[in-house]
């Protein structure tokens, strides 16, 4: 084989065909024209006995008789350029040898900068293919992702490919994860994922159409998560994440951190009573049997029903801030019309009122003024009360009578639902179940506000589960800083009392804050009366903080056996001792927290739990955390290694020579896991069945539906729309990340009168402290 880089020749050896090829796009690039293969003949024995090269100018465009009819046609690029290089199989050497040449164009070329935008000069290497998907993955857009790795390469002319080449390799890559339809797209994602996380469980709803209509899944992390912290749970679900519109149903919950974690998703096509139950029943069989004790979500009739089928000794809480929300537009057009009435009232007064001396009017006036505090409630700060204030069911029927004798019948049909499930979000119903201080779905949400931030209604089920993954992950980062913090930082305790000391050794950062809280009300409690085992614990009127009640409470203690209740349900609610308790146990001199009333899931080792399945295994937790930090160790040795050589030729020379013999001996010994697995699971036979799987589409889903050109875009103005136009596409409902130093159920007892707040009731958290 001749030299490679030299000028070619008529009677040049050029190797095989491959090897010719490359030369001439070389050579090509090196003199700024473009090149591209013409035609070949072949022998008896298959093999090109002649093969011609060209320039990409070579030839004319065929006329079309179509011309005219195209509005921006695309740009001539043949030129009847006649340079050409002619090859001719020599079967005494086996080689292809030059047979013609001529290398006189009729057209400018490009000059040395620009060539390597040249077509045969741009091409995206395999090893360049893992670093564009992971830059995908992260969520990088393929503008930055390609000056990121333009930048690493030493410059966009040293990349060997440009943007346009980076984002067609992601269609591509996309097409052909899609290329057995999204059914089948979910099933090969759910088996790369189990050749990853062994304890990985997910379910397909399959119809007799063989149509899946819903999904459920979760990972190892996720089956230990509600191991650890499944007794209350959050079901919410999410629309606009995928394009095939189906709904999100996450099952989230609080870990040990009074943080959001993550025990389970699911892909529902339709939000049926026969949907929610088969998910539900899914998701606890895959987590061993193992049933929440209470259960939060919105008010729809479907999952309550599902709820009552597959949990029935489960408690069932709804949202109070969905609640809130609807009350306020039932209940405060009252207090307009009240408002009305008394500006009439009060203009027939002020005529009234000149007539009369100036003690008359003082009179009038005070009067008025108490008239106006007493309306500033309204009918909603009524509500209010029935919500969060009333301990007592005889209180809340007294008073939700009296409130719905003040609605209109049109409003009946509301008052008679609500009503029915009083004992779903009432306090009075509520305050005796283990609900951990969670009153509504806001937790879900504010995750629903993260998941805003990675999907969108034009995502395929491939790129929704990628997109969904980094949300799991970027929680569970959270978690490990969480973890870390609380580690290197001694939790702050303002009084050296033994009992709050304690405390901050046992539990996590964010429940020993509300245990201190509890222990700062105890230095205003006080023992009223002790009749045998009862306490009665009252609090002083001095206490300006909202949270505490100063409602007395009664507190049986039992020495013996050192159990302790409190009537304010404070444990059997959150699971921490309430000040009354605390007071009485100080009183009998006892300076720590009983052993059965520290529970473990607030603790700083409550991740220590060992969750095993049905099959008795124990569930691990991150089955991929050893590779990773394997990985890890050897970029920290390889990394400083490749800067030091790469400046370098001959060091860089010795390593890579080092580094390609020890990847052969490691194939050669160990074989090459990484393609086992892709041909698993991409060229498995059975991923094609002859009758495949397929998505059940959404009820009125007409996906033939023609697209409307451009001028039909520009639509009329609908009528009160105020000149915009209303979008039919579905969005993420989302709220702000919520503070959790707020208790809703506090806000609403204390200021019950002010419903003018409710219009802003989004910033506030509605968990309990």
């Amino acid at each position: 084989m001749d030299n490679l880089n030299g000028m070619p020749h008529v009677g040049m050896s050029l190797g095989t065909l491959d090897e010719a090829w490359t030369y001439w796009k070389s050579f090509g690039g090196r003199n700024g024209f473009g090149v591209r293969k013409c035609y070949g003949r072949k022998g008896k024995d298959n093999i090109h006995s002649s093969y011609t090269f060209v320039c990409a100018c070579e030839g004319e465009r065929k006329k079309d008789k179509r011309d005219y009819l195209t509005k921006n046609p695309r740009a001539e690029t043949r030129r009847g350029c006649k340079v050409l290089l002619a090859l001719k199989f020599d079967k005494n050497c086996q080689q292809y040898k030059v047979k013609k040449c001529h290398l006189e164009h009729n057209h400018p070329l490009q000059k040395p900068e620009a060539c390597y935008l040249i077509p045969t000069q741009r091409e995206v290497p395999e090893i360049a293919l893992i670093d564009i998907n992971l830059a995908d993955m992260s969520g990088i857009r393929p503008k930055e992702s390609h000056e990121l790795l333009s930048r690493q390469a030493g410059g966009v002319r040293s990349i060997g490919y440009t943007k346009d080449d980076l984002k067609s390799c992601l269609r591509d890559k996309r097409k052909k994860a899609m290329e057995y339809g999204a059914a089948v797209s979910i099933l090969k994602y759910f088996e790369k994922r189990a050749s990853e996380d062994s304890f990985l469980q997910h379910f397909e709803d399959i119809t007799e159409n063989k149509e899946i209509a819903n999904i459920v899944w979760m990972d190892g992390t996720m089956r230990v998560a509600y191991g650890r912290f499944g007794e209350v749970v959050i079901f919410d679900t999410t629309f606009g994440t995928n394009n095939e519109k189906w709904a999100l149903g996450t099952f989230v919950g609080l870990n040990n951190f009074r943080e959001i974690v993550i025990f389970g998703a699911a892909l529902m096509c339709d939000q049926t009573t026969e949907s929610f139950a088969w998910v539900f029943t899914k998701f606890v069989e895959a987590n061993g049997g193992k049933k929440p004790i209470t259960m939060f979500t919105d008010q729809d009739m479907a999952i309550g029903n599902a709820l009552k089928q597959v949990l029935p000794n489960t408690k069932h809480g709804l949202c109070v801030w969905h609640i809130m929300k609807n009350a306020q537009k039932k209940l405060c057009k009252y207090k307009k019309k009240n408002d009305k009435n008394d500006k009439d009232d009060n203009d027939d007064e002020d005529d009234e009122d000149d007539k009369d001396d100036n003690n008359d009017n003082d009179d009038s006036n005070d009067k008025n003024d108490s008239n106006d505090k007493k309306d500033k409630q309204g009918l909603m700060g009524e509500f209010l009360k029935c919500l969060f204030k009333y301990e007592e069911e005889e209180e809340f029927e007294k008073a939700f009578e009296a409130l719905a004798g003040k609605l209109d019948k049109k409003d009946e049909k509301w008052k008679n639902g609500i009503y029915e499930c009083k004992e779903k979000w009432a306090y009075c119903f509520m305050k005796n179940s283990y609900t951990l201080g969670i009153r509504s779905t806001q937790a879900s949400e504010s995750m629903n506000s993260d998941l805003k931030n990675y999907l969108s209604c034009k995502l395929d089920v491939n790129r929704f589960m990628e997109q969904f993954d980094r949300v799991v992950d970027a929680k569970r980062e959270k978690e490990v800083k969480t973890e870390y913090e609380m580690r290197k930082k001694l939790p702050r305790v303002r009084y050296n009392i033994p009992i709050i000391c304690e405390a901050g050794k046992l539990y996590t950062p964010n429940i020993f804050e509300l245990f201190h809280k509890e222990c700062e009300f105890f230095g205003s409690a006080y023992i009223e009366s002790i009749d045998g085992h009862t306490y009665t614990v009252g609090m002083s009127n001095n206490i300006n903080d909202k949270e505490c009640s100063r409602k007395s409470r009664q507190v049986v203690w039992n020495r013996d056996d050192q159990s302790i209740a409190c009537s304010c349900k404070k444990f059997e609610r959150v699971g921490i001792l309430c000040c009354h308790a605390i007071k009485v146990l100080d009183r009998d001199d006892i300076k720590n927290i009983p052993p059965n009333y520290i529970l473990k899931r607030w603790t700083q080792n409550a991740n220590d739990d060992i969750v095993v399945d049905r099959e008795e295994r124990v569930v691990i937790e991150d089955a991929l955390l050893e590779a990773r930090n394997r990985h890890a160790q050897l970029m920290r040795l390889l990394g400083p290694t490749c800067d030091m050589v790469s400046r370098d030729k001959e060091k860089f020379q010795f390593l890579w020579d080092e580094l390609c013999s020890v990847r052969e001996r490691v194939e050669e010994r160990y074989g090459n896991p990484s393609k086992r697995t892709n041909d698993h699971v991409q060229d498995n036979p059975n991923s094609q069945p002859e009758n495949s799987l397929r998505l059940k589409k959404k009820d009125g889903d007409n996906r033939s539906k023609r697209r409307k050109p451009w001028n039909e875009n520009f639509s009329r103005k609908k009528k009160g729309s105020g000149g915009r136009v209303s979008s039919s596409q579905p969005l993420i409902r989302s709220s702000n990340n919520l503070s959790q130093d707020t208790s809703i159920e506090n806000f609403g007892a204390a200021n019950f009168g002010c419903y003018d707040q409710l219009e802003h009731i989004h910033d506030v958290s509605i968990i309990e402290d």
